[in-house]
């Protein structure tokens, strides 16, 4: 097969997709040496997120500015096919919501990670969300097969564009192999130096964006730090997104300057330190199409609370404590639950453990070729042993 895939996220975004595309490839690549991949991309390779590099796959650079692409393709329709810049192909995966022109004997993949901008409109950036409405609808009709990330989100498709069930399957998320406990207490040490942090230590991780619901975490830290048995300090790593500059406010509002760390972006290698040291995880988004962050921190052994809304429940199942977001007193009464039960904690440990397990890219890797191969042998049914209508 001649396999074509954006790559567009993979050197664009640093987390999100981004990680999603560029370990599903990796991963793909691993176990492929047969079929031949084309990445295609809107933008060039950086250090940091080169082209992969195997005997069976090409990258190559479109020319035109994505800006004027999105324009060609997404708001004039203009026919240009993406194989004008890809060469020829018999599978064509846009792993980032949207298909652009293809002829008609290319058989057609893309990717669904959420439908935030239908469902939960506040929590995205209009600009972004009236681009998805407009972009969506049309790749999920010209689609030979969608790939949610998650049942929730394979369960919505239907609910929301009345996508056929057998034209779904569900490719989720995966846990790197690196992400494991560290217990080198001089590397811990030296992490706990860098940040200023002390324990016990709620760890969250995420954009700074409405979504994630810091704020509501930071509210909910203000009122256990206050008992007896409460946090000493809430560190937050991730970038700033949209309207980050409410979170921080919040925090100067309630006199946390110093027990509310904003850690910014952080190495792989302090993010799996970050997890490793934590006291309590604390996830509370409102809304996910997955949420890759949880299982990382269960595979580094920390224990885990996170909201009963959305994809979240179906990807922790029982290994983590479930709140309701929009709840402050519930979320505070979780993080001191934790602190005060080491039972509980140890519990949630071992069955973190066992949960991240069963979320690898190997398996998600596995799970698309098995797709493509089943598209390229004429296939049209992809229905999910068990999924959930």
């Amino acid at each position: 097969m001649r396999i074509a895939i954006d790559y567009t996220a993979g050197i664009r975004q640093s987390a999100g997709v981004g990680t999603y595309v560029r370990n599903l490839v990796a991963a793909m690549l691993a176990q492929d040496e047969e079929n031949r991949y084309t990445l295609l991309t809107s933008g060039h390779p950086t250090a940091a997120y080169p082209f992969p590099s195997a005997k069976n796959v090409v990258g190559r650079s479109i020319f035109i500015p994505d800006r004027y692409l999105n324009i060609l393709w997404y708001r004039l329709h203009f026919p240009l096919p993406a194989t004008f810049f890809s060469g020829s192909a018999d599978i064509y995966h846009g792993p980032d919501f949207v298909l652009p022109p293809l002829n008609n004997d290319i058989r057609k993949v893309v990717t669904v990670h959420d439908l935030a901008f239908l469902e939960h409109p506040e929590y995205a950036v209009p600009a972004l969300a009236a681009y998805l409405k407009r972009v969506v609808p049309d790749a999920l009709a010209r689609a030979d097969l969608v790939a949610a990330v998650s049942s929730e989100v394979a369960r919505t498709l239907i609910t929301h564009f009345q996508v056929a069930r057998e034209k779904l399957t569900v490719v989720p998320n995966g846990v790197s192999p690196h992400f494991k406990r560290i217990t080198d207490p001089l590397l811990l040490g030296a992490t706990q130096h860098k940040f200023g942090l002390k324990h016990p230590l709620v760890l969250a991780v995420g954009t700074l964006e409405p979504r994630k619901n810091h704020m509501g975490l930071i509210k909910a830290f203000h009122q256990a730090q206050k008992q007896k048995n409460g946090p000493a300090m809430l560190a937050i790593a991730g970038g700033h997104g949209w309207l980050y500059e409410e979170t921080q406010e919040l925090v100067t509002t309630l006199h946390l300057e110093k027990k509310v760390r904003f850690l910014g972006r952080v190495t792989e290698l302090e993010l799996i330190t970050l997890y490793s040291m934590a006291d309590v995880f604390a996830f509370p988004s409102f809304f996910e199409g997955f949420g890759i962050p949880p299982l990382e921190a269960m595979a580094c052994g920390a224990p885990v609370i996170t909201s009963h809304t959305s994809s979240l429940p179906e990807v922790v199942g029982d290994a983590a404590l479930l709140v309701d977001p929009y709840d402050t007193a519930a979320l505070a009464n979780a993080i001191i639950s934790l602190l005060e039960n080491e039972t509980l904690r140890e519990e949630l440990r071992q069955k973190g453990y066992l949960r991240a397990s069963h979320y690898t890219w190997a398996g998600a890797a596995r799970k698309m070729l098995a797709g493509y191969q089943k598209l390229y042998t004429g296939g049209q049914n992809f229905t999910d042993e068990g999924f959930i209508s």
